[in-house]
């Protein structure tokens, strides 16, 4: 009696256990932002996510160290919004990473606000993730889908702001909301530029707080805790009340623990609250 195992039975059970190696094998995903960082663990919460720049800490003024470096090589797909400056500069890095804006330079770095393109980066991402792991292919493209009905759902309530009585949205901040706004038709009044380096003139100032004053503006919005220093003038000078939104980043100590659509669902509800009056 032969006892020899049959060659193609030992060449099924090889492919076999190739399969099984590879199917249970993570990938390392690191995200430089938490928004991107949220929208990776949600699609591929089978595989090794990480986030490089701690939820809360202002992206702009983020420099990675050796740790973080050596994060990024190991990684197999890195997702950044696309002005990194120190990302730029290592094209090993570069080559597996998935940009939301291949721009060298943006007008508005707060891309994961622009709704629009967030959704094509989901479907760009469950593609991207798919081609590093095809067996999952299936589960990514379900999970994505699922995270694009969240953001035409919340497209759908900005939409929902645009019989609001008041238009312009004055912010105690960054212009960091303009593409966000757009989607329901308002229009943002900052008192500093898009950009970490811009600065708050006192002639913006008087211009701003003169705006609130002659259309009778209700409300300001509070968009980064760095900003609070100027409240007090405003609830002085004109009376508004004051609300908090956010630039889809858990600034404020009081969004800590929410999850990037939270604090969009949150901005609107804000908004509501002051515009639709």
């Amino acid at each position: 009696m032969n006892r020899l195992i049959p060659f193609k039975t030992l060449a099924l059970w090889a492919l076999w256990w190739l399969v099984g190696v590879s199917s249970t094998r993570a990938l390392t995903i690191t995200a430089t932002t938490f928004p991107l960082y949220e929208i990776a663990q949600r699609i591929a919460p089978e595989e090794k996510v990480y986030l490089l720049i701690p939820a809360g800490i202002d992206p702009h003024h983020f420099e990675p160290g050796y740790r973080d470096f050596q994060r990024l090589f190991q990684s197999d797909l890195i997702l950044a919004v696309g002005p990194e400056p120190w990302l730029k500069k290592n094209p090993p890095l570069v080559q597996k990473t998935l940009f939301l804006s291949e721009r060298e330079v943006l007008e508005d770095p707060h891309l994961w606000l622009d709704l629009h393109k967030l959704r094509l980066f989901v479907e760009r991402l469950s593609r991207a993730l798919a081609d590093l792991e095809p067996f999952r292919a299936s589960s990514y493209a379900q999970r994505a889908a699922t995270i694009l009905a969240e953001i035409k759902t919340i497209q759908e309530a900005l939409k929902g702001l645009s019989n609001c009585r008041y238009r312009k949205v004055v912010i105690l901040g960054h212009a960091a909301l303009g593409a966000f706004l757009k989607e329901a038709g308002l229009s943002q009044v900052a008192l500093a530029g898009p950009h970490p380096e811009s600065e708050v003139s006192p002639r913006k100032l008087e211009e701003v707080l003169k705006l609130v004053k002659t259309e009778r503006l209700p409300v300001v919005f509070l968009l980064d805790p760095e900003f609070q220093k100027y409240v007090p003038l405003f609830r002085q000078e004109a009376g508004v009340r004051v609300l908090t939104l956010n630039p889809g980043l858990p600034l404020f100590r009081e969004d800590q623990g929410l999850s990037f659509f939270e604090l969009l669902q949150k901005d609107i509800a804000h908004l509501r609250e002051g515009l639709c009056r």
